[in-house]
């Protein structure tokens, strides 16, 4: 049996790859703030962190001959800071990589101004499918 992918994983990986992102987010301790699902109370909330959140379970995509042939996964990647040209910077940056991992942005999403945390907020979704025959998720 063949290992299953992690898409969260990819996704992560493909934004560390990325120099803007990663220096974005790197903590002192010398790891990243960029989570899954959410960011803990007890982070660090004083300086940018990115949280990337499955909308649901991969669906199928294309199908054929009574197959499975491809998946469908729908992602929003929320970016907070405090300083709101951090924000926009790592927005933009984080679009471009989830472009070259085949997805596309969708129309919803988030940009503004959030009083309780005083924090920017930009939250974007994304959604793709994975190439032909690459169904082990």
């Amino acid at each position: 049996m063949s290992e299953v992918k992690d898409m969260l994983t990819i996704i992560y990986n493909k934004l560390l790859s990325n120099t803007t992102i990663s220096e974005l987010t790197l903590a002192n301790d010398g790891k990243h703030r960029i989570r899954y699902y959410q960011n803990p109370e007890t982070a660090d909330h004083d300086n940018l962190f990115v949280v990337i959140t499955p909308l649901g379970p991969p669906k199928p995509g294309d199908s054929g001959s009574d197959k499975q042939l491809n998946l469908e996964f729908t992602i929003q990647i929320n970016v907070e800071s405090i300083v709101r040209m951090s924000c926009k910077t790592a927005a933009h940056e984080i679009q471009s990589e989830m472009f070259a991992l085949g997805f596309s942005q969708l129309s919803d999403g988030i940009d503004e101004f959030m009083t309780e945390t005083n924090r920017f907020v930009d939250a974007r979704r994304y959604r793709g499918k994975t190439k032909l025959y690459d169904t082990n998720y």
